[in-house]
């Protein structure tokens, strides 16, 4: 290195010791918390910080979100947003009930019976929880019980529009519709703007096959409640009675835009599309009914036909045999199997023939009595 004689060198003056002072401080300030945090885990090393406590929530606010999902017609959403408060409340006999109602009208009926049940258990002297209970035992056709507990209901309290409504649910699901209107007509009388009084009415008529007069019950109750899927379940199928197909479907689709997952209202407008002739679409709801509900026989009968018509023989023979062991045991089902079972790839006479004499058996004047027994004698058989 040279230095520069022309150039003037100045000193170097020394660095402020403030910035040191505020290092040095730091470097305390760190080791003592250190230090300090040490000797608090030597002191107890098992102890954990207290975690802040977090705020309970509020039965209301599970009140308003359930309403909410009313609001938009998700009865399902609804009814397990209230099973919430059942938890936390086991007394609380009113909110099973409107969990039981609010099952039904979305179409799990089977998961309506143990609320309905629990709120009979808490107070079995409440007309209103027995009447509830028959209304979820009658859509899970155990019309025995059903009938006992609704006239229990009314002896009860009659005065009480929903115990004579829900007897007459029953008495017009047995075929006593002169009862049903009777019974359907006071619970009106009790409360006129009762959405299932309404409702029932319209249900005993439509089970007179006086669909049109149903369909007027049913528009009001619509009118009352138009957000339950429901409705729109049994509107739908008066209208198809009435070959109103683009009314029966659009009610479908209405209902299952609140309740997705309800199986009948997939069921129903599966059934309704093959009326139509749009045979893919009703495969597909009639695949989503049986995923939804496993053990519903119709909807395996109607798929098992949809899946012949198609030439699915195999597929149709699956879902026919699950729908007789399933209790449905129409001679269309054995019809279906042993027409599939000629149609394979590879003729099977040995699986035909019993198949098609049952069918015979059952009901010679329902399916092409000429075409079984045909098919029978093709494969060296001889008919009933």
């Amino acid at each position: 290195m040279y230095l520069d004689p022309n150039r003037h060198y100045r000193r170097r003056r020394k660095g402020s010791p403030l910035p040191l002072f505020i290092v040095a401080v730091a470097v305390l300030l760190v080791v003592g918390y250190l230090a300090n945090q040490e000797y608090d885990l030597l002191r107890n090393p098992f102890e954990t910080p207290t975690p802040a406590p977090t705020p309970t929530r509020s039965a209301l606010s599970y009140l308003d979100e359930a309403q909410g999902y009313l609001d938009q017609g998700k009865v399902l959403e609804a009814a397990e947003t209230l099973t919430a408060i059942a938890e936390r409340e086991p007394e609380n006999d009113e909110v099973r009930r409107e969990i039981a109602h609010l099952y039904v009208y979305g179409g799990q009926y089977s998961s309506a019976l143990p609320p309905a049940r629990e709120a009979v258990a808490i107070n079995e002297d409440d007309a209103r929880n027995q009447a509830t209970l028959a209304m979820a035992l009658t859509w899970n056709q155990e019309y025995d019980e059903a009938y006992s507990v609704a006239q229990l209901a009314v002896q009860m309290d009659p005065m009480l529009a929903q115990a004579h409504a829900r007897l007459a649910e029953v008495l017009a699901s047995l075929g006593s519709w002169r009862q049903a209107i009777q019974e359907a007509e006071v619970a009106i009388e009790l409360a006129p703007r009762d959405f299932d009084a309404v409702r029932i009415l319209g249900y005993a008529y439509e089970v007179q096959g006086k669909y049109t007069e149903a369909l007027d019950y049913y528009q009001q109750a619509a009118d009352l409640k138009p957000r339950l899927p429901l409705i729109y379940l049994v509107m739908g199928r008066n209208q198809r009675a009435l070959n109103d197909f683009d009314a029966a479907i659009a009610s479908f689709r209405r209902g299952l835009e609140g309740a997705a997952d309800d199986p009948w209202l997939h069921f129903e407008l599966g059934k309704t599309l093959f009326q139509v002739g749009d045979q893919e679409l009703g495969l597909r709801e009639l695949r989503k009914a049986v995923e939804l509900k496993p053990d519903m026989p119709d909807a395996y009968q109607q798929l098992g036909v949809g899946l012949y018509l198609r030439r699915a023989y195999e597929e149709a023979i699956e879902n026919m045999q699950r729908a007789i062991e399933l209790g449905n045991n129409a001679a269309i089902n054995y019809y279906i199997i042993g027409r599939s079972y000629l149609n394979v790839e590879v003729p099977d006479c040995e699986n035909a023939v019993p198949n098609l004499r049952k069918a015979l058996e059952i009901d010679a004047d329902m399916i092409p009595y000429v075409d079984a027994a045909d098919s029978i004698r093709a494969c060296g058989g001889e008919p009933p």
